[in-house]
């Protein structure tokens, strides 16, 4: 199996609406510098790529996928960037057949009973499959489980999963409110680490209370050392270390951390 990062900053991506920052003026001038949401393709290490699963459906979805065919799509939970690329699925869009749509039961709940979700399966166009916290899908050598963690804001479950290969696990979170013991155990228990990267420091917006995440400058002070290859997502436009020359962006390199670059792909 590999996995390939598909995008890699906060839902409101980069550009971000209402923002005149450089990295956001740059992206609408050239769209070779746009950003898209933090999801992940898991996909069997072969040309033909048969088996292919999506974690998180984001509204670039359009752009991060190639190819009509989709196995299935796990979603982390109920926000902008995490859920509303399933509407692309819709007649609107790829007018897809039965797409098996793992959920948690409260994203179930809130799929089936809201428009323009609920239409969805109302046409046929997602099978939703109930997956909670424990739960666990083999795919082609490898095995996803799904990990409740703490997200504010949001009116369905979080999940984070655990993806177990034959040769390595990885540890894929795009979103947490605060780090707990359970969730830096998790992160030490994997060979890499996919993991909320929101903001660098809390001074970073002027409303971080409202929309709390781990800065990075937390993170590497407690995983600093560790064995784990732990690379950031879910980045806001407005992180320093978004952009390569910064010396937030060499602080974090040279303390052997790493940031989610579109078009990654690791081998597990």
């Amino acid at each position: 199996m590999k996995i390939e990062i598909l995008g890699t900053v906060q839902d409101g991506g980069v550009p971000h609406l209402g923002c005149e920052c450089d990295v956001c003026e740059a992206a609408r001038e050239d769209p070779s510098k746009q950003r898209y949401n933090a999801s992940i393709l898991l996909k069997e290490n072969s040309d033909s790529d048969s088996i292919r699963y999506l974690i998180d459906a984001t509204p670039d979805v359009r752009y991060q996928l190639h190819g009509e065919y989709l196995d299935g799509v796990f979603i982390s939970h109920g926000h902008l960037g995490h859920i509303n690329g399933l509407l692309h699925f819709g007649e609107e869009g790829r007018d897809a057949e039965m797409i098996p749509v793992y959920v948690s039961d409260k994203a179930k709940e809130y799929i089936s009973k809201n428009d323009p979700f609920r239409i969805l399966i109302d046409k046929n166009n997602i099978d939703l499959i109930t997956f909670n916290d424990g739960d666990s899908q083999s795919i082609q050598g490898a095995n996803l489980q799904a990990i409740e963690v703490i997200h504010t804001g949001v009116n369905t479950d979080t999940l984070a999963f655990m993806i177990r290969g034959e040769n390595k696990n990885v540890f894929y979170m795009s979103d947490i409110h605060e780090w707990t013991e359970e969730t830096l155990g998790l992160v030490k228990e994997a060979d890499i680490a996919i993991i909320d990267g929101t903001f660098w420091d809390k001074e970073e917006i002027d409303r971080y209370h409202e929309v709390p995440h781990p800065v990075i400058k937390e993170t590497m002070h407690k995983t600093e050392n560790w064995d784990t290859e732990i690379i950031f997502t879910h980045l806001n436009h407005t992180n320093p270390a978004l952009r390569p020359n910064t010396e937030e962006r060499k602080e974090l390199e040279e303390r052997g951390f790493k940031i989610a670059e579109r078009g990654m792909e690791l081998e597990i």
